[in-house]
């Protein structure tokens, strides 16, 4: 296999869905809110947000769907928190890839 295919395949390991959702300010935004507020539901979350509940949702959903977030019911309530090993797990796995591709030559 050629270089260029060897690195073609190696980059096709990352997650993209995860690298979209950590490409959205509106969701980095919301990462921080759960990071510092703790586990919170759309409407706590839409509070601290110029953002509509409904927007808010969509963001939420987009980042579990990604592995960013986890989520469980409380009630009616949808309560949302960080995934942190999902998250360190995702995030490892990016630079072992950039560091394949590195040893492979590149950059």
């Amino acid at each position: 296999m050629s270089q260029a295919k060897s690195i073609e395949t190696t980059l096709a390991q990352i997650d993209s869905d995860f690298v979209k959702a950590l490409a959205e300010p509106v969701r980095i935004d919301i990462l921080k809110c759960l990071i510092v507020a703790g586990p919170s539901d759309v409407n706590s979350l839409a509070d601290k947000m110029p953002q509509d509940r409904s927007v808010i949702s969509r963001h939420l959903l987009m980042m579990k769907n990604a592995g960013l977030l986890s989520m469980k019911k409380e009630g009616r309530h949808v309560i949302y928190s960080v995934d942190g090993e999902s998250a360190l797990q995702k995030s490892e796995k990016i630079v072992d890839t950039i560091k394949q591709c590195l040893k492979m030559g590149c950059c």
